[in-house]
């Protein structure tokens, strides 16, 4: 039932123009969230890919702004997946494992984008909030569209890419980096 109704969401996002994904995103985000669970997650992988791929394809940026309803619904679809994802990773697992307790905000520098990761006794959860400054620990800021594609894998952290900034004690990089880019391979299905 849940995967009929994704792969549907799935396919009729992929047809649609620029402007009638702009009109239709923030309730397909929604839809999502509210029909995700283990069963869909495990039989549409590509799920939180897709919707990023079509978020990469507009100026989500400039959408979040119309409608920042869209950053709080995708966060939240974003790191439920992600979490139960990684609960079914070898390689996250033993990463999560060895990977100090930590809470990183991810911010935006153009649109209420914005969200946190924290990793607390080898488990990963995230959400749309943010951590209060006295309990964050690392901070990853930049353009909307960087910060999507920092998350898919497209562009890694480091000082190669200075429209990604990084706020923190330089200690957590060694911590972050590696979990950030594991959740890439988790959204990418690799």
């Amino acid at each position: 039932m849940h995967e009929d109704f994704i792969k549907k969401l799935i396919t009729d996002l992929e047809q649609m123009s620029v402007s009638e994904l702009e009109n239709a995103l923030p309730a397909a985000v929604d839809e999502i969230r509210n029909h995700v669970t283990k069963i869909a997650l495990s039989q549409v992988p590509a799920l939180l890919e897709k919707t990023i791929d079509k978020l990469l394809e507009i100026d989500a940026a400039h959408m979040i702004r119309k409608a920042p309803e869209i950053s709080e619904n995708f966060m939240e679809l974003l790191w439920e997946g992600i979490a139960e994802l990684a609960e079914q990773s070898e390689e996250m697992q033993s990463l999560l494992d060895k990977t100090r307790d930590m809470n990183v905000n991810i911010e935006a520098s153009d649109s209420p984008f914005r969200g946190h990761f924290s990793v607390s006794g080898g488990k990963l959860s995230g959400g749309s909030t943010f951590f209060h400054f006295k309990d964050e620990d690392y901070r990853i800021m930049g353009p909307t569209r960087l910060l999507l594609e920092l998350l898919t894998g497209r562009l890694s952290m480091g000082f190669s890419n200075p429209e990604i900034q990084t706020a923190g004690h330089s200690g957590f990089a060694a911590f972050v980096a590696p979990v950030v880019k594991e959740v890439a391979s988790l959204i990418r299905g690799q």
